[in-house]
């Protein structure tokens, strides 16, 4: 956050400047006031009056002015900085290692990039330039207090450090009782989430009345906590407002009752600052709950913000073709304190066809995940074509292997796209032939834009969308294919073309097929066997 600030520090500067500027102006058009009333209670002299009020207007026009530039100027770098954050925080979350991503949920990414980046764009377009205004404000009508009467402004000033000092002090509960419902409402956003992901099983399981009674007991501590907060912020304002009084009668009581020698315009000049004491004071307590809000956001962004690690896929050695040798030497992995296995030691040769057993989380698909560096390994060697991974770039890595899921991932868009994704240097033809020689001309016949057509997890069946994971892995001319339970929620006739495509892929690749049924693991050149952490040739 830093950084945003400081690139745009020029803009803030000149605002700041337009701040002073502007409160400047505001405490001078009242003493200018002052001065016409005083000539008025006095032997007018018409050019003199003349001359006063001109200024005074033009004191009134250039406030008017100058608020329209430094409003314009607060928009345009706050909007900029929104920007800035956005961007900054979706390169941090796309450049995070998996293990970090998956720290947090989709609801947690998701508020941070819209509500709290939201808050944290109104306190730098709203909330400071707020406090900071009305706190320059109140410093300057002081000082020209004291300049005028330091009697007088010592009864003004004793009453506003009264307000402050007792409204200040509700302000670090306020501040707590905020974060919690900070907390609640993250809890509540999750169990959206979850709710509305998750829908067909809540009805399915007939789980509506028990979510529903998760909702509504976070609901209940959410509202509870906002009863707290606002009884507590009630007393703020009629105090507040029985102070004022006191305040103006004792200024009143002073000038007309012991001191009579003041000026009626030296009188209204001190009401009318202590009446504007009050006013800023008022604002800053308007914008503490927001503030509040802000820096509960601001906090919650600089969790990403200053995570330090960072996936630079370049680093290390860069292979344009894999040949496709594998091999584990003494491998253990571990998820946080989990052993899920040791001392893994196997060999893959280029071109094998090699099934991957074992029970529902002995650790198939965390093989596959380790050989990938999508998590690190704690012990032993992983080698691809005689090179340590760790000295290969992940780069190199991941465009050499293709990873087929059992559950195919889609965009919102073209079949086009969703096979190529960001590939820019293959034909049509080229996708077409590819269509062709796997069988699955009867996918895009029934696609009545062909490639153009715009396609979803809706739209099609999971044996569709695993065809199109197949042709974007085969396009993509990978040296290693990982097949993850590739006919699991698929009919027997797409098993069947799909089984076909894994035979044609392995006769030039090395292929893994993670995999529980039989027909899945035939005519494979090698099983691989995990089971109760152990990791075996069979």
């Amino acid at each position: 956050m830093i950084k945003i600030v400081n690139k745009n520090k020029k803009t803030i500067v000149l605002i700041i400047i337009l701040l002073i500027l502007i409160n400047i102006l505001n405490v001078v058009a009242p003493y200018v006031l002052k001065l016409i009333i005083d000539e008025f209670s006095q032997n007018i002299v018409i050019k003199k009056l003349i001359v006063l009020v001109s200024i005074y207007l033009l004191v009134k026009i250039s406030i008017i002015l100058v608020k329209a530039v430094k409003n314009k100027k607060t928009n345009f770098v706050s909007n900029k900085m929104l920007s800035e954050l956005r961007d900054t925080m979706l390169n941090k979350i796309l450049a995070m290692k998996l293990e970090t991503f998956n720290k947090f949920s989709s609801s947690d990414i998701y508020t941070r990039l819209t509500l709290d980046a939201e808050n944290v764009k109104l306190l730098f377009s709203d909330n400071i330039p707020v406090v900071l205004n009305d706190v320059l404000h109140m410093l300057l009508m002081i000082i020209v207090m004291l300049i005028i009467d330091i009697k007088l402004a010592l009864i003004g000033i004793t009453i506003i450090a009264v307000i402050a000092g007792y409204s200040f002090l509700l302000i670090n509960k306020l501040r707590k009782i905020d974060k919690i419902v900070f907390d609640k409402r993250d809890l509540e956003n999750r169990q959206y989430s979850e709710d509305y992901n998750k829908s067909k099983l809540t009805k399915f399981f007939s789980l509506e009345e028990k979510n529903i009674e998760k909702i509504n007991n976070l609901l209940d501590e959410e509202l509870k906590n906002r009863f707290k907060y606002t009884t507590l912020n009630s007393f703020l304002w009629p105090i507040g407002v029985f102070l004022e009084s006191i305040g103006i009668y004792a200024i009143l009581y002073y000038a007309l009752n012991i001191n009579t020698t003041y000026s009626l315009g030296t009188i209204y000049i001190f009401l009318y600052y202590i009446k504007q004491c009050f006013n800023p004071l008022k604002e800053i307590f308007n914008q503490i709950e927001q503030i509040q809000e802000s820096t509960i956001s601001l906090q919650r962004i600089n969790t990403i913000l200053q995570i330090k690690e960072k996936e630079d896929i370049y680093i290390g050695y860069s292979i344009d073709k894999f040949k496709g040798n594998i091999e584990f030497e003494d491998v253990s992995f571990t998820y946080g304190k989990k052993h899920i296995f040791k001392n893994a030691t196997f060999k893959i040769n280029q071109g094998e066809k090699v099934a991957i057993i074992g029970k529902t989380g002995a650790g198939k698909t965390t093989i596959t995940q380790a050989l990938m560096r999508l998590y690190p390994i704690k012990d032993g060697i992983i080698t691809i074509d005689g090179f340590d991974i760790e000295q290969i770039s992940i780069e190199s890595i991941r465009h050499n292997i293709s990873y087929i899921s059992q559950n195919a991932y889609v965009l919102n868009d073209t079949l086009r796209r969703n096979i190529l994704l960001d590939k820019t240097d293959i034909r049509d033809e080229q996708i077409l032939d590819i269509i062709d020689k796997i069988g699955a001309n009867p996918l895009l016949s029934r696609l009545e834009n062909g490639l153009d057509e715009v396609i979803n997890t809706n739209r099609l069946s999971k044996g569709e969308l695993q065809i199109i994971a197949f042709i974007r892995a085969i396009i993509h001319d990978a040296s290693i294919y990982i097949f993850d339970e590739p006919t699991s929620n698929i009919d027997l006739r797409t098993e069947k073309m799909i089984q076909s495509i894994i035979d044609k892929i392995s006769k030039t690749s090395t292929v893994l097929i993670i995999a529980h049924r039989l027909a899945t693991i035939k005519n494979v050149d090698k099983i691989i066997e995990i089971k109760d952490g152990s990791v075996k040739v069979v």
